[in-house]
């Protein structure tokens, strides 16, 4: 299954079937169907729009903006805690991760949580990942930092 996880919003994509219902059973996660990808349930219905000072999913707007609900994220500063199922700042986030370089991938032991920051003090914004049902592991091909 591939995962993209733009400015802190979630995009779950199929690679054979079955593949979302395991990673649902495996770590206690809802995704529900959002066209043509999968997200969290807490994100379904994530905006495509801020107005500043109005609230979207708990938290003050920053600005106006209107695209995609990733876009809204990122102009926001916001991203999705899945460890709570809640939609917070990004400099929120206290949660340190691993992520160690294995060739031209990069491994964490499992999916990072964006804001997470790493041991060398870098804020992780954004990440395209693989999560493979056999092996049960998270390969990441490209990880952005704040």
């Amino acid at each position: 299954m591939r995962i993209n996880c733009l400015h802190g919003y979630f995009i779950f994509q199929e690679l054979r079937i079955g593949q979302v219902s395991d990673f649902m059973s495996r770590f206690g996660l809802e995704l529900v169907s959002v066209g043509p990808y999968y997200t969290f349930k807490d994100l379904e219905s994530a905006p495509r729009y801020s107005l500043k000072g109005k609230t979207i999913l708990g938290n003050v707007a920053k600005v106006n903006f209107e695209g995609e609900p990733w876009e809204v994220f990122q102009k926001n500063g916001l991203v999705y805690d899945f460890s709570k199922g809640l939609v917070v700042p990004i400099t929120s986030v206290t949660q340190t991760t691993t992520i160690d370089q294995a060739g031209n991938k990069f491994l964490s032991p499992g999916l990072i949580l964006p804001g997470s920051t790493t041991a060398g003090g870098q804020r992780v914004k954004e990440y395209s990942a693989w999560f493979s049902r056999d092996t049960l592991t998270f390969l990441y091909s490209e990880v952005g930092y704040v």
